[in-house]
């Protein structure tokens, strides 16, 4: 029994330290916007419960925070924190434009928004995992708030999940890992 346990944990960590490679071993395949594209699955409206880390970079806080996410296709993103405190944040085309127009580009496969201000890159893993990452053009008004966004999914019956989501800044690295989706 031993051993079965010690092989568990063996795969667990071997898993976990491929996909952190993997997300950093993105930015080796840069790709147009056609490509990444036509390689991105289908998205549908969707529910989810969200967990989120926050790290403070100055002060070497994490922050972690979750609860009930909702994608809903044509509209946008809503994050309704459930701990430590309630709160609710709409990314909706009304408010938070660039959060809305990157999530709205990437799903919808408008790349026009995307390829003017992002170097892109896109690497499958296997048959239904795949990494997407973002880093702003030098010329981008977006340069100076953040460094890079990675989002790592899943295709399953043709349709996209979205399975985490890292958005890095000059002051802190955001983690936001999706569960129960449906």
């Amino acid at each position: 029994m031993k051993k079965i346990a010690v092989f568990a944990v063996f795969i667990f960590c071997f898993f976990i330290l491929k996909t952190e490679s993997s997300a950093a071993d993105v930015f080796n395949h840069p790709a147009t916007a056609e490509t990444a594209a036509a390689q991105m699955p289908e998205f549908e409206s969707t529910k989810c419960k969200f967990k989120q880390n926050k790290y403070m970079t100055a002060s070497k806080i994490n922050l972690v925070s979750g609860g009930n996410f909702q994608f809903v296709k044509d509209e946008g993103v809503s994050f309704e924190t459930t701990y430590p405190i309630h709160s609710q944040t709409s990314y909706t085309t009304s408010n938070n434009k660039n959060v809305n127009a990157i999530v709205k580009s990437i799903i919808n496969k408008n790349f026009s928004y995307i390829e003017k201000n992002f170097e892109i890159y896109y690497m499958k893993l296997d048959t239904a995992n795949w990494i997407f990452a973002l880093k702003p053009k030098v010329n981008s008004p977006l340069n100076k708030d953040m460094k890079h966004l990675i989002v790592t999914g899943q295709t399953k019956n043709k349709k996209g999940i979205i399975t985490k989501i890292v958005i890095s800044t000059e002051n802190n690295t955001t983690t936001i890992s999706f569960t129960q989706c449906g």
